[in-house]
């Protein structure tokens, strides 16, 4: 499975993004954190991130941590923008994903099987205690009902590194996936080489 090196900036750092990369960006959020039409468009393909309480359905990502949505949200969210993808409301549309920290994945989950959401939900974990290598396997060998799609696993600067699978590789590891224990999914999920998410925080 191929890992790739991204990078998400709010708007009012968007110029720090390096040329070429996998970009990702923000469609909610205060005027310097949300992405304009001009910053998608000089980033096609970029992933789309929703860090308030789940209002955009068509995003990519929820952002579940402090200050943005809760896991009660992901469980809402989650079905709206699986519904969303199914029905092509916007070209480039991944397969919902929520970001989390490694400490609420078991909580996350248990709250998703809590609302009847037993699988179709990938994760991007925030881990800071693994290496590079361990970032790249844990997305590489990403298995069960919520599969991790994306590792946050280092802070340099002002640059959080990451790593995550590409969009195609979204698609194969859902056709591939089979049932798993949500308790064993970052025991599980040990990391493989492939792509690398760095956020640029103001």
């Amino acid at each position: 499975m191929a890992v790739v090196a991204g990078f998400d900036a709010i708007h009012a750092n968007i110029g720090h993004l390096p040329r070429g990369a996998q970009a990702a960006g923000y469609t909610t959020g205060s005027s310097d954190i949300r992405w304009v039409a001009a910053d998608w468009a000089a980033h096609k393909g970029a992933v789309r991130i929703c860090q308030d309480s789940g209002s955009d359905h068509s995003a990519d990502v929820l952002d579940v941590e402090s200050g943005a949505a809760s896991n009660v949200d992901a469980a809402m969210w989650a079905p709206r923008a699986a519904a969303a993808f199914k029905a092509a409301s916007r070209p480039g549309q991944r397969e919902p994903a929520v970001y989390t920290s490694a400490s609420n994945v078991t909580p996350l989950v248990n709250t998703l099987i809590g609302h009847g959401i037993k699988s179709g939900v990938n994760l991007w974990v925030a881990n800071w205690n693994l290496s590079d290598a361990q970032a790249v396997a844990d997305v590489q060998h990403a298995a069960g009902p919520f599969p991790v799609v994306a590792v946050q696993y280092a802070t340099i600067g002002d640059i959080a590194a990451a790593r995550g699978m590409t969009p195609s590789g979204w698609a194969v590891l859902q056709r591939k996936l089979g049932a798993g224990l949500a308790d064993q999914l970052l025991k599980d999920c040990v990391p493989p080489a492939g792509r690398t998410w760095q956020s640029i925080h103001p």
